[in-house]
């Protein structure tokens, strides 16, 4: 019965532990501040928050000229991300994850138009993507149902069949 139980634990603190990977690494705003300096080129502040509220990572990209999508390489199916471009040509990633065309070129085409503006500095806000966490959520949920019908009543079965017996 325990080792039924600790696996049933063991399963659960899994689920958990995948469900805050896919929230930390999927469920992030950024929040870019840009300033021209005298050479014309923008440096970024850009800030990461968890759930759009909890600051997270924070990086300083300097010398930047405009942005460009860039796709992953294509080899399971396409998926692009924003990057940078700074003065000597080298790209510095938006954020790390990939997602569809659409967004991406509608926030490259976004950010372009900022960089181009000759503004003296702007800032650029990119929600999360909430529609990630709900299907996140309901996974973990639909996942600690199977594990309960799985695992979980086995072991609460054995307990008690186990606990009604009589010594002997």
């Amino acid at each position: 019965m325990l080792k039924k139980l600790f696996i049933y634990f063991a399963a659960l603190a899994g689920s958990v532990l995948f469900f805050l990977i896919f929230v930390l690494v999927f469920v992030n705003s950024t929040e870019i501040t840009c300033v021209q300096q005298p050479d014309q080129t923008y440096t970024c502040q850009r800030q990461t928050y968890l759930l759009g509220k909890f600051p997270t990572f924070h990086k300083e990209i300097a010398h930047i000229v405009d942005a460009t999508v860039v796709d992953d390489g294509c080899s399971e199916g396409c998926a692009y991300r924003t990057e940078f471009i700074t003065s000597d040509g080298s790209q510095v990633a938006l954020n790390e994850v990939y997602t569809d065309y659409s967004p991406v070129s509608i926030q490259t085409n976004e950010i372009k138009s900022l960089l181009h503006g000759g503004r003296a500095s702007f800032e650029y806000n990119i929600q999360p993507p909430w529609w990630v966490l709900f299907l996140i959520v309901g996974l973990f949920l639909m996942d600690i149902v199977i594990l309960t019908l799985t695992l979980g009543l086995g072991a609460v079965k054995d307990y008690f069949a186990q606990r009604d017996q009589l010594p002997s």
